[in-house]
């Protein structure tokens, strides 16, 4: 007998054949439930993609229940990279720093360093050192801003409960149409 770690009573062991029937229920409602909620899940990625490329450039948009936000889809923005594009170029400027290696190459850690600390000036066109200033030759920037397509998903506080008491109350009925439910235990739905 295994222990039912949310009561601390011991659980009874199913009977094998019971244990296959369950299994294989479970497998099914698996295989009718999760692709329908997978797809409820990720309807909102297209629209909020599209409207991200519209006029208004919509980035984000709020799940509401009567009228609270209990949830917000963003769309997921690539930031800067930045690469060594001129190895030569990087390397005499590790070396003049101290920070290249016999072979004459920039060590890795200051290599990781001047690309953490690499920023784009604007005005100027180059890639600088955001801790002094300094031009960084050698540095490529690819540049960011351009969605990732993917869409991330943050609950707001309380916005669980929230969606759970709406789906009780029925408010979700209308949406859920269409998406296989569990029945209740004694057959109510």
């Amino acid at each position: 007998m295994s222990n039912d770690a949310a009561s601390g009573a011991p659980e009874t062991a199913l009977p094998l054949g019971d244990a296959a029937l369950l299994s294989a229920f479970a497998k099914l409602f698996k295989e009718e439930v999760v692709p329908a909620i997978d797809e409820r899940i990720a309807a909102v990625r297209g629209p909020l993609l599209e409207a991200y490329d519209g006029p208004t450039g919509q980035r984000s948009v709020d799940a509401k229940v009567n009228g609270v936000a209990v949830a917000t889809h963003t769309v997921a923005i690539s930031k800067d990279k930045f690469v060594i594009g001129d190895e030569d170029a990087f390397t005499a400027f590790a070396e003049e720093r101290g920070e290249a290696e016999v072979i004459i190459q920039a060590r890795p850690a200051f290599r990781e360093a001047m690309l953490k600390r690499a920023t784009y000036d604007k005005d100027t066109g180059t890639i600088v050192d955001k801790l002094t200033g300094e031009v960084i030759p050698g540095i490529s920037r690819i540049p960011g801003g351009k969605p990732t397509g993917s869409v991330t998903f943050r609950w707001k506080e309380d916005g669980k409960e929230a969606v759970m008491d709406a789906f009780r109350s029925g408010q979700l009925d209308a949406l859920l149409r269409g998406v296989p439910m569990l029945p209740a235990p004694g057959g109510e739905q």
